[in-house]
């Protein structure tokens, strides 16, 4: 797992730059539900995998993201699910989000593969997965580490594990793509749903380190802004060298002033520019002989 010590800090951002929070959600297999509290396994309709994106999302959006959540269907759930879903997956890359996840639930029959207790509450583990089959199979992974190692500092057991399919999963289109599997059919709704406070914590905080909410996305923004602005190159302005002309032009008055007191009464032009060029040192004027 990689370090993530810098989630101690505030004013981390790991992954993604300040003031721009997008998070895309969508789902490929539409049908998913839950046995106890959708009533069936699969709906051809809409499954119950919406509603925990929809949660998901509202969590997400508490916390300061901006939340993309695309409910287009994909039926059915066949081979040809990714292919059409892949269209969707774009049209969300193209909104310029920070991150994009895949929203699934397991099939394992075994209610406790994912049955976890957090807090004293019954929820749901989380099993990221990621495709060994795509381009950006490197920093998907890498990605997803950094959602398990947040995890398990935050909210220790509420990731499963992280899975390589063998599959690509349209992952190869953005290089912070993940696929996010709550529970299995076999799990009470209930628990999934509770589990989506949490996980929202967790990949939040994987993307934009221990900035929460807008306030601190405001100041954050800010402490950017102040960096950005410290890599620019310096913009020249005319206010000094305007300056600087009146400086010079007040001390030729004022030495031209005091070369004509010197001169004294009946001194003539010729001793008053000697004067003036002694005192300016021949920078203005003739200048004079140097004296013995």
């Amino acid at each position: 797992m990689p370090d993530i010590s810098w989630l101690d800090t505030t004013e981390s951002l790991p992954v993604s730059a300040v003031g721009k929070r997008r998070i895309a959600l969508y789902c490929t297999h539409s049908d998913e539900s839950y046995i106890k509290g959708d009533g069936k396994e699969s709906d051809e309709e809409r499954g119950g995998i919406y509603d925990i994106a929809q949660l998901f999302g509202e969590k997400l959006e508490k916390m300061g993201a901006t939340v993309e959540l695309n409910t287009e269907t994909h039926h059915p759930h066949d081979a040809g699910a990714y292919r059409r879903s892949r269209q969707t997956a774009m049209a969300l890359i193209k909104t310029g989000p920070n991150a994009i996840f895949d929203l699934h639930r397991d099939g394992i029959p075994d209610p406790d593969e994912y049955a976890v207790t957090i807090g004293d509450k019954p929820m749901s583990k989380v099993r990221l997965l990621v495709g060994k089959s795509n381009q950006n199979k490197e920093a998907n992974l890498a990605f997803a580490k950094q959602i398990k190692a947040v995890g398990d500092k935050v909210y220790p057991g509420l990731i499963k594990d992280i899975y390589m399919g063998k599959g690509t999963y349209n992952q190869d289109l953005a290089p912070r793509s993940v696929l996010l599997e709550f529970g299995t059919h076999t799990l009470p709704k209930e628990r999934v749903q509770a589990s989506t406070g949490p996980m929202a914590e967790v990949a939040y905080k994987a993307l934009f380190g221990g900035v929460i909410g807008s306030a601190g996305a405001s100041d954050a923004a800010s402490k950017k802004t102040d960096a950005s602005d410290a890599d620019q190159p310096a913009v020249e302005s005319n206010e000094g060298s305007g300056a600087a002309v009146w400086i010079i032009l007040a001390l030729v008055v004022g030495l031209g002033l005091f070369a004509i007191l010197s001169a004294g009464k009946g001194g003539g032009i010729e001793k008053w520019k000697h004067s003036f060029s002694e005192m300016t040192g021949g920078l203005i004027g003739k200048k004079p002989k140097n004296r013995q």
